[in-house]
């Protein structure tokens, strides 16, 4: 009797709290579909901010084609930050670095051109180059990392049935407009002059226009070899054709102070007629290319009459050549960029479907542990 007497006296004492309870899988079908939707976009884009500079800011220089080696010396130092500065096996990889360690030196100010002799201006360059892109890839890899914990935050509190606390989605968020503030004012300049040059611009109005980014690397005089635009579509580099000569004019020499017009092959890239479809002043000089067409460079390539601008901007099996590090350049700004963006769209949404849940929550009474213990 004494027992139970004090057994009702505890129970009077033990304070039961309601709690809400975050049933996830007790949620209507929709919210989880949308849930699960936004924690894969989250995960997505959190690998995606830590891998896309990891790919764009560390480029191997000896995978740079002579094609886009002066577009990208026109960035001067600024290029540096794409590149793996350790990474220079080549004698034109190390031409490019030397071509910006000379854009950035300069003979007449003794501070830039780095005059304390214990280093040299290599490692000068070098250092520059890692110091520039280290607080880039820190923004876009804590970035990532933030997100990354705050979707597996929720899973762990979705398996316990707790809510995740709100800061968990706001600094990731605040980091991810950061992150976007960051590429937009490091690598805006550079991501619009990346261009696929094998590719017709559909969504221009004339042919000319049209045709605007397509690049031919050929054979320019002095056993040298630059780029050529074209206005045609088809055999644009072909002046052998007898069509070709008739429209833009037959090569000619001049015999006994008499013209004499000579049979086909007629113009030969590196020569062509002032009116040709195939010119070096149509190329622009300004873009970097990750496909270019190729030709004239060897017995086993491609002849420059032979190339196919095809009008649905697909070139034929062997016409067209990969520059590896632009390639990979344009695809890590990508995915830092699509990265940032998963980001925010993820941590606003889990922020915002937090204070939903929140608010239609199933609240449960739940037994005050600490005010029992010490009842009893």
């Amino acid at each position: 009797r004494q027992l139970t007497t004090e057994s009702k006296h505890l129970s009077k004492k033990i304070k039961k709290v309601t709690m809400p309870v975050n049933d996830v899988l007790a949620s209507p079908i929709y919210m989880k579909v949308i849930v699960l939707f936004v924690v894969l976009v989250g995960l997505a884009g959190g690998c995606m901010s830590i891998a896309g500079p990891l790919v764009g800011l560390m480029l191997n220089p000896n995978d740079l084609t002579a094609a886009n080696f002066k577009q990208v010396e026109r960035f001067g130092l600024r290029a540096a930050i794409y590149f793996d500065c350790d990474k220079v096996d080549s004698a034109f990889g190390q031409n490019m670095v030397d071509q910006m360690v000379d854009s950035m030196s300069s003979p007449d100010d003794p501070i830039l051109n780095d005059s304390d002799s214990r280093t040299s201006t290599t490692d000068t360059f070098e250092r520059l180059c890692n110091d520039r892109k280290a607080s880039h890839v820190y923004i876009a890899v804590t970035s990532g990392t933030f997100t990354l914990v705050g979707m597996f935050v929720f899973i762990a509190c979705g398996i316990m049935k707790k809510f995740e606390p709100e800061f968990v989605y706001l600094i990731p968020l605040v980091l991810s407009f950061l992150m976007i503030y960051d590429f937009v004012e490091t690598n805006s300049s550079m991501f619009a002059y990346i261009k696929r040059c094998t590719e017709v611009a559909h969504y221009e109005d004339s042919k000319s226009m049209k045709l605007k980014n397509v690049i031919v690397w050929g054979p320019y005089p002095n056993s040298t070899f630059g780029r050529y635009g074209v206005i045609e579509y088809g055999n644009a580099c072909d002046y052998e054709r007898e069509q070709a000569l008739e429209k833009y004019g037959r090569d000619s020499d001049t015999v006994n102070g008499q013209v004499v017009y000579r049979e086909p092959p007629g113009y030969v890239l590196p020569r062509y007629p002032a009116r040709g479809g195939c010119r070096p002043d149509l190329a622009d000089d300004i873009i970097l290319c990750t496909k270019f067409y190729k030709c004239g460079n060897g017995k086993d390539d491609e002849k420059c009459k032979d190339i196919n601008i095809k009008e649905n901007g697909i070139p034929e099996g062997g016409d067209d050549e990969t520059d590896d590090a632009i390639n990979d350049l344009g695809d890590g700004l990508l995915i830092w960029l699509i990265g940032a963006i998963f980001n925010v769209v993820a941590n606003g949404l889990m922020l915002s479907l937090l204070v939903i849940r929140k608010k239609h929550a199933i609240y449960h009474d739940f037994i005050d542990t600490d005010k029992a213990v010490d009842s009893i």
